[in-house]
């Protein structure tokens, strides 16, 4: 099952792409994404619950939610937000606490991923000591992201296998055209139907990054 695990519509404040874009460029192609996470920049709307599930059930392509967080330590994809997290954790902000917020996604059985961490973050040289310091709660890293160069890509992906971290891939879009979208992505080893699902197969470490054939 192909996941791209980070995409922004316009309700982030760097994109201005209608989310149904993405569903259509994602539904042609030779290299079909079965589902899309939408994880706009510290929101995680919940207006657009039932919007979502028409795009979805119309293009017959999974919509999950997720939100990019904005940590002292660079930018989180978090998955499994609850109403507990959003209570805890002011979601907006900007600085909130990488390990806190890492560690208390890991305790609602959800997933925090570092995005893009050899790029504008400083993820990249803290993951040994975030991982001494948070053992299971920190197990999955984006390795692949779309917008990267090459070198940081290649700096994530050794990161993850020296430290035995699951690698996986995500566009980082804010535009649908094949220059941003469907560049990267994740594929799992199970299908998944819910958010719940896919964090379940994420921290059992089921995923692998997908890159698209050149």
């Amino acid at each position: 099952m192909l996941v791209d695990l980070h995409v922004h519509t316009r309700l982030s404040s760097d994109s201005n792409v209608d989310p149904e874009a993405y569903l259509a460029a994602a539904s042609a192609g030779p290299h079909r994404l079965h589902a899309i996470c939408f994880t706009e920049h510290r929101l995680f709307p919940l207006e657009v619950d039932d919007h979502y599930a028409a795009l979805a059930e119309r293009y017959d392509i999974r919509i999950f939610k997720g939100t990019e967080a904005d940590t002292d330590l660079g930018h989180l994809l978090i998955f499994g937000v609850t109403d507990e997290l959003r209570r805890r954790f002011d979601l907006s902000g900007r600085m909130l606490r990488a390990d806190r917020l890492i560690e208390f996604v890991h305790g609602e059985g959800g997933v925090a991923i570092p995005a893009h961490p050899f790029r504008d973050s400083g993820f990249g040289v803290r993951l040994d000591a975030l991982l001494a310091k948070l053992g299971p709660a920190l197990s999955v890293v984006e390795a692949l992201n779309g917008q990267n160069s090459p070198l940081q890509n290649e700096d994530a992906l050794a990161a993850c296998a020296k430290l035995g971290l699951t690698p996986v891939g995500g566009s980082d879009a804010h535009f649908a055209s094949p220059k941003w979208f469907m560049t990267c992505a994740t594929e799992l080893e199970r299908p998944v139907t819910s958010v719940a699902e896919l964090c379940a197969e994420l921290r059992a470490g089921r995923a692998r990054w997908w890159t698209r054939p050149s």
